[in-house]
């Protein structure tokens, strides 16, 4: 897998620096208790740049992009049903999985859409967390990611820009002018135009600090 270096830069001097530098980002923020309900690990990524508790059960995992479109057009359907773990091998993504060399990573059935907990070592692990962090999401004060990958098609671009949620956002392969919520990330684009990794340069093209504060979206500092 081709590698960003300048993004994985950009990450680790983040990740050093956030717990000396969250505090001051916080005080820009307009309200903190906000859930972002993300198709990966994002979401963990923006919690921790602001130095906050995940007030989401998306960190440490991933959606493939059908799967996440039920999640988020049904979130407390989803939210309330009971997670179910399977192997890889039965997984409906097993040859996708095995492609990645994430065959002895946590799967788990919730209802009809499987997730994928790529960062969490047992099944008792994934559900401990998913578990608490469902009870801290905040109903009144939701926003919404999606990004081009994990099998995402065209279609599921123009799926999710048309679900009704006031603050959503989608990172795409191109600019898509018709996908109204899209923001272009051109890195780490596969030959299929699925973005790869959209964690390291999280907020590549808006600043995440105005999207949290319901303000048009511009360009991050």
């Amino acid at each position: 897998m081709k590698k960003d270096y300048v993004g994985i830069g950009i990450r680790k001097i983040r990740e050093k620096t956030n717990p000396y530098l969250s505090s001051v980002r916080r005080r820009r923020l307009q309200h903190s208790d906000f859930t972002i309900i993300s198709n990966n690990c994002w979401a963990g990524t923006v919690y921790r740049y602001y130095g906050l508790p995940y007030r989401s059960p998306t960190a440490g995992l991933y959606f493939f992009a059908a799967d996440y479109l039920k999640f988020v057009s049904d979130l407390r359907k989803y939210v309330n049903s009971r997670l179910c773990f399977i192997s890889a091998s039965e997984s409906r993504y097993a040859d996708i999985l095995m492609q990645r060399g994430e065959s002895s990573k946590v799967i788990a059935q919730l209802d009809d859409i499987e997730v994928v907990f790529l960062h969490y070592s047992t099944p008792e692990k994934a559900a401990e967390k998913w578990i608490r962090r469902c009870k801290r999401i905040n109903w009144d004060n939701i926003f919404i990611k999606f990004s081009e990958m994990n099998e995402c098609t065209y279609e599921d671009l123009r799926i999710f820009d048309s679900l009704d949620f006031a603050n959503k956002i989608c990172f795409t392969s191109h600019y898509s002018p018709e996908i109204k919520c899209s923001v272009e990330y051109p890195y780490m684009i596969s030959s299929d135009n699925q973005l790869l990794v959209d964690t390291d340069r999280f907020q590549h093209g808006f600043s995440v600090t105005d999207w949290l504060n319901n303000r048009p979206l511009s360009y991050p500092f």
